[in-house]
């Protein structure tokens, strides 16, 4: 017998919290999140402010077999003119039924709203984990997105969802750092007049993360699924992000008056120290993830932007001479880059590098209700 249960007690939570552990406990490449990082932001996540969300568990036998929950962001609706429920923290077991199941559960919902579409795999916002994952199922994602088993695309496509947008993310082999960005930006250094904004510590850091941040809301305005963040939000990623920032993997630009015009974040991957920890900050998880932050094997590029009114100016040639500099020096072979939707020309730079391949692709998926 199959059963469809929404998630209400402390319990339940729990129990959604830790299935994908059971699903995955197999698998080489699953990289298990933080189990206290899973409840924050079910439970206590800024975004909750705009945000309805519906969690369920679906049981068969006597046993979980798969989780889903329903998202309704309506501050993005209202941005955005849309009517939208998303679909989030999907996983199950390779069957149609409980998949079907599940996902009536959240268009049932959405159409009870009167909304009209349902997408995802998405959260709050973009700048939680979105999007699935249809190419690369050999490796081992960053930290900032979810794994999926490769029977998970056709599933949904099973009950008639459609591709909306792919996110395409590059493997860099590290060497000297190419010519032609070299040259273009000392063309637009001397053009822009930017230059490197330093800091002393991560207590300067996160006195300018607001900063930080407002220029991310401006670089990133236009972007797929984004909406900008709050102070409440910004305020939660810098305690969250910023207190395992490693200094020399962040650089931003500024203006002639030190005003940040562009930024990027890096850290050392922290996968393997995440499936180390098995979900478990204590007793020896902070130990494995403390350790990974040490780690010089992948450097992870997790976020990059500039201002719109550079958008066309060359600039991000500026930090990412920067940067490559800087990994090289730290002894990286390897760069992740972020993130990108397939038809940003942002992306374009990884095709001036020699040893740069597409390694993962992931997809976002939308359907009328």
């Amino acid at each position: 017998m199959l059963e469809i249960r929404e998630v209400i007690t402390t319990k339940d939570l729990k129990k959604f919290i830790q299935f994908p552990k059971k699903l995955y406990k197999d698998c080489p490449y699953y990289v298990p999140p933080l189990d206290q990082g899973e409840w924050k932001t079910l439970t206590r996540h800024p975004a909750l402010d705009f945000c309805d969300i519906k969690l369920w568990l679906a049981h068969k036998d006597g046993e979980i077999v798969g989780r889903i929950a329903g998202i309704i962001n309506k501050k993005c609706n209202e941005i955005k003119g849309q009517k939208r429920i998303r679909f989030g923290w999907f996983d199950t077991i390779d069957d149609a039924a409980v998949a079907k199941a599940l996902f009536q559960k959240v268009e049932e919902w959405g159409r009870s709203r009167q909304l009209t579409e349902i997408c995802g795999p998405s959260r709050y916002s973009n700048m939680d984990k979105q999007s699935m994952l249809i190419e690369g199922f050999d490796r081992t994602p960053p930290i900032t997105s979810d794994y999926n088993f490769p029977y998970y695309p056709a599933l949904v496509e099973q009950l008639g969802f459609e591709k909306e947008v792919d996110y395409i993310q590059y493997d860099i082999e590290l060497h000297e750092v190419p010519e032609s960005i070299v040259r273009i930006s000392q063309i637009v250094n001397q053009r822009c007049k930017v230059h490197i904004r330093p800091f002393k510590n991560k207590k300067e850091l996160k006195a300018i993360g607001r900063d930080f941040f407002y220029v991310l809301n401006e670089s990133y305005q236009h972007i797929f699924n984004f909406i900008p963040l709050t102070d409440k939000e910004i305020d939660w990623l810098i305690d969250n992000d910023f207190s395992v920032a490693v200094k020399d993997l962040i650089v931003m630009l500024a203006d002639e008056n030190d005003k940040i015009v562009g930024i990027s974040f890096c850290l050392p991957s922290l996968s393997e120290g995440f499936k180390k920890a098995k979900g478990k900050l204590f007793p020896f998880g902070w130990y494995h993830i403390l350790h990974a932050l040490k780690d010089r094997e992948v450097v992870d590029m997790f976020l990059t932007g500039v201002l719109p009114q550079y958008a066309n100016s060359g600039i991000h040639a500026i930090y990412h001479k920067e940067l490559q500099e800087r990994f090289c020096k730290m002894g990286f072979p390897h760069a992740l880059s972020s993130q990108q939707l397939e038809n940003n020309p942002a992306s374009r730079i990884w095709q001036k590098y020699d040893a740069a391949e597409i390694v993962f692709r992931r997809r976002c998926y939308k359907k009328d209700l």
